[in-house]
């Protein structure tokens, strides 16, 4: 008697499906692993940018009758260009007294040349959040500063502009003057602010 032989290993139709369902969890794994580097880099990003601001945020503390000048020379886009009076930076011999300006400008400078090694950049604005109606620190105590910083796409910037700009305007109730919005984070901003 002759029996029919039955099929023994494995099958043509088998081993596409085998291979079909390894390729989506390879897919599968390959986006996961390509975001989870997205997120490591952000938390780096974020990480390097707080302790700049934290250091740019002790030296204004430490001199905070300059406030205006670091403002004016952390936000300059020319070209950085040493200070005249060095101030004792960068082992620079100091052979008089600095003013309050005299030392803002030197920071401010130092401050430029170290943000040339980071990927992000970094600016100062009077914080748009704040409660008073004034439109500097003379007239109004709650004026404060804001230290943004943005990488990638964002600027350092508060505006109208939800592509670039970090933080929203500061709105302002015309009836009774006081501050209904403003420094809230874009949706796409890639940034962050410390206020100073």
């Amino acid at each position: 008697m002759i029996t029919k032989s039955r099929q023994v290993g494995v099958g043509l139709i088998e081993v596409m499906i085998a291979l079909l369902l390894l390729s989506i969890a390879v897919l599968g794994y390959s986006a996961l692993q390509g975001q989870a580097i997205k997120v490591t880099n952000e938390s780096f990003e974020r990480s390097q940018s707080l302790v700049m601001m934290r250091n740019i945020a002790e030296r204004i503390h430490s001199n905070p009758f300059a406030i205006e000048t670091y403002e004016n020379e952390i936000n300059k886009t020319s070209s950085i260009t040493a200070p005249t009076t060095q101030c004792g930076l960068n082992g620079v011999a100091v052979t008089k007294l600095c003013t309050a300006t005299e030392l803002a400008v030197a920071e401010s400078y130092r401050i430029k040349l170290d943000l040339q090694s980071y990927d992000f950049q970094i600016q100062m604005h009077p914080c748009p959040n704040t409660g008073g109606i004034g439109t500097d620190a003379a007239t109004n105590i709650m004026y404060s500063y804001c230290l943004i910083s943005a990488w990638g796409e964002t600027t350092p910037t508060i505006g109208t502009d939800d592509e670039t700009d970090c933080l929203t305007e500061r709105v302002v109730d015309d009836k009774d003057k006081t501050v209904v919005a403003g420094g809230n984070y874009y949706a796409r901003a890639t940034c962050m602010m410390m206020e100073i």
